[in-house]
């Protein structure tokens, strides 16, 4: 019988869930907490981006420096990174067989961007809602149809 693991995320943490087939419903196995998710980019450091003082033709006037990523962003990234290697690490001891990917769809796609070629194969359906506050009822009611495989 097939293991499938539910991993259910968004920045702010995750929840793995376990099904060990199709009318077994889902076991938690692990909440994971990430309080850096609930931040906004002042809350982080304040270490902000400088000013600087053009330099085009004499001009005097300061103009702020940019980041390409904000720390709020960054701290999101680092995120789904490391539930992908959590994932990653999970797949080679073989503690599941196939993978259910539930995030809103900004995290999906950072998610799923941080898997690895042979994890990713393992996933046999992804659901791009925040569910990160539902019960285990309701994500099996989610799920049905990915569950029922």
């Amino acid at each position: 019988m097939a293991t499938t693991w539910v991993l259910v995320a968004h920045g702010a943490g995750a929840r793995v869930f376990e099904n060990l087939g199709p009318g077994k419903g889902l076991r938690l196995l692990e909440g994971i907490d990430h309080p850096e998710g609930r931040l906004q980019d002042g809350d982080f450091d304040a270490d902000r981006p400088g000013r600087s003082f053009r330099r085009d033709a004499g001009d005097a006037r300061r103009a702020a420096m940019s980041r390409s990523e904000g720390p709020h962003e960054r701290a999101v990234s680092d995120f789904a990174r490391e539930l992908a290697s959590r994932l990653r690490q999970a797949r080679t001891t073989g503690q599941y067989d196939r993978l259910v990917l539930v995030a809103p769809p900004k995290f999906l796609g950072l998610l799923r961007s941080s898997l690895d070629a042979p994890t990713e194969r393992c996933v046999v359906g992804t659901l791009d809602k925040d569910l990160a506050a539902s019960d285990e009822e309701e994500l099996t009611r989610q799920l049905g149809e990915v569950l029922a495989v």
